[in-house]
């Protein structure tokens, strides 16, 4: 993906390497424990362990590791759903979805999630976790986690848009099967990455007989062109702006009659945008210069950027340079995973990115020891929380649309929308959940709504998709607050 940036990789402190099947760890381990929600004491059992996955022709080609949460019932359950959840990256294990959102074991957080945790570290029982109205399973994807590739196998075969969904389709139909849970309502929770491997997983699994009955997105994806800035297509740029408006707000950078009240700001800057700034961007370098001064006041009103800098970047600002720009008097720079946090200095990358560089850590401690110590999980492996080498050997090509004429091309970006529609279009009952968090970056709340307003989807079926947006980042969940409310809007959407 040359040219692109780097995006949604959780890549600090990771290990670029694959393993072969090895004899260093054991297949599974299984305990039971008890989680209080709401004041119920709630048993389940958690497996933690591999499980193969063959081609069409029997043979084995993977292990996938995975957790999976089970809630004991005094009688079987056919109606009770199982939600299997992964990250994104690409190249990104479960572990944020799991330690850090939904599993009964989470990481100890307090404040509104914009505290940097200092060791040591630890688990707690979590409260808001989803195990009172579903089973869980968290899978790690190639290359990721414990997975393993057998003997003989190159492990990038698995690292392309489409032989990944197919790993997981082939996961998920394995699970049912060895659980007996090929009756229960299955459901797809994907973060990040997650919005075009659970828009396409959800399509593969529908043509494999299984019918998923609604799908779950943190903070997602499904084009890549609302996300990625490019001189020939302002989308992106346009979509951006009122998250840097939250940002700017947050932060104290607009002026005084846009500081009042949040969503009036945004109400504001989403209606500008839409009426003055797209038709500026439009015009390049047609733009008269007083209409030019104009809109760079303007979109530095929105902004928090100094008036004469956009003026000379030519009205255009990606996140990244956002970040730098607003607190650069100061010193700091915003993270692109929640800009209310800062760092020293200007945006690098994850390396300063305060609200990447600590959360990461503190899970990833959190998920050796979890496994290893909790669970009893025995290997002499470190767990894999990402892997670089798969992001950066990725196939983007098989993700991208077929073109639309014989004669035509495609050498856009990757698009799960259409999949998406596909899945909905196929199965009315087929609902769809997304979160957004207001401080995200890297996946602006516009941005989501852009490609779901852009679903081909009937009228009558666009009921079936909930949008909402929380006070939080990309990991909105690392706000407690937001997670609570999350959560009381998820048990709703299972129990539609």
């Amino acid at each position: 993906m040359a040219g692109k940036r780097t995006f949604l990789v959780f890549f600090l402190f990771l290990v670029a390497f694959s393993v072969a099947l090895s004899t260093e760890q054991i297949n599974e381990v299984s305990k039971t424990n008890t989680v209080v929600i709401d004041g119920e004491n709630i048993t389940y059992t958690v497996t933690a362990g591999l499980l193969p996955v063959a081609d069409q022709n029997g043979k084995e080609m993977v292990r996938i590791f995975s957790v999976s949460y089970e809630r004991l019932l005094e009688r079987e359950d056919p109606s009770r759903p199982v939600t299997f959840a992964f990250n994104g990256g690409p190249g990104v294990a479960a572990m944020f979805l799991h330690l850090g959102a939904f599993g009964p074991r989470v990481v100890d957080r307090s404040g509104d999630g914009t505290e940097i945790p200092a060791p040591p570290y630890s688990l707690v029982d979590n409260p808001y976790t989803l195990l009172d109205v579903t089973d869980l399973v968290f899978i790690d994807p190639v290359g990721t986690g414990y997975s393993e590739v057998a003997d003989g196998i190159d492990p990038q075969r698995f690292w392309d848009v489409k032989e990944d969904v197919a790993v997981f389709a082939g996961f998920i139909q394995s699970y049912l099967d060895w659980s007996g849970r090929r009756r229960s309502p299955v459901y797809i929770l994907g973060e990040s990455y997650g919005g075009i491997r659970g828009s396409y997983l959800a399509s593969y699994l529908q043509d494999l007989g299984v019918f998923p009955e609604g799908i779950i997105f943190i903070s997602p994806v499904f084009d890549l062109g609302t996300i990625q800035w490019s001189s020939m297509d302002d989308t992106a740029l346009a979509l951006s702006i009122p998250t840097y408006t939250a940002a700017a707000w947050y932060h104290g950078k607009l002026p005084a009659y846009l500081m009042t009240d949040l969503q009036k700001a945004i109400d504001l800057s989403r209606k500008w945008v839409e009426e003055e700034y797209i038709v500026s961007l439009w015009k390049g370098s047609g733009l008269s210069e007083e209409r030019k001064w104009e809109a760079a006041s303007k979109l530095g009103d929105f902004t928090g950027i100094d008036v004469e800098v956009l003026y000379k970047r030519d009205l255009r600002v990606n996140a990244v340079e956002f970040a730098t720009l607003l607190l650069e008097e100061e010193g700091r720079s915003l993270s692109m995973y929640d800009a209310r946090i800062t760092a020293f200095g200007p945006y690098v990358g994850d390396s300063n990115d305060e609200a990447m560089f600590a959360l990461s850590g503190q899970l990833k401690t959190c998920a050796n020891d979890y496994f290893k110590r909790e669970l009893g999980y025995l290997t002499t492996l470190p767990y894999r929380s990402g892997n670089a080498e798969v992001y950066l050997n990725w196939n983007w090509e098989s993700g991208r649309p077929a073109p639309v004429s014989p004669d035509s091309l495609n050498t856009g970006y990757p698009d799960a929308s259409k999949a998406l529609a596909q899945a909905i279009i196929r199965a009315p009952y087929f609902k769809v959940f997304v979160a957004s968090g207001r401080f995200d970056l890297e996946c602006p709340y516009e941005s989501v709504a852009y490609s779901l307003n852009h679903l081909e989807i009937p009228k009558s079926l666009q009921k079936n998709i909930t949008h909402k947006v929380y006070p939080g980042g990309h990991m909105i969940y690392f706000n407690p607050q937001a997670q609570k409310q999350l959560l009381e809007d998820l048990r709703d959407f299972y129990n539609r």
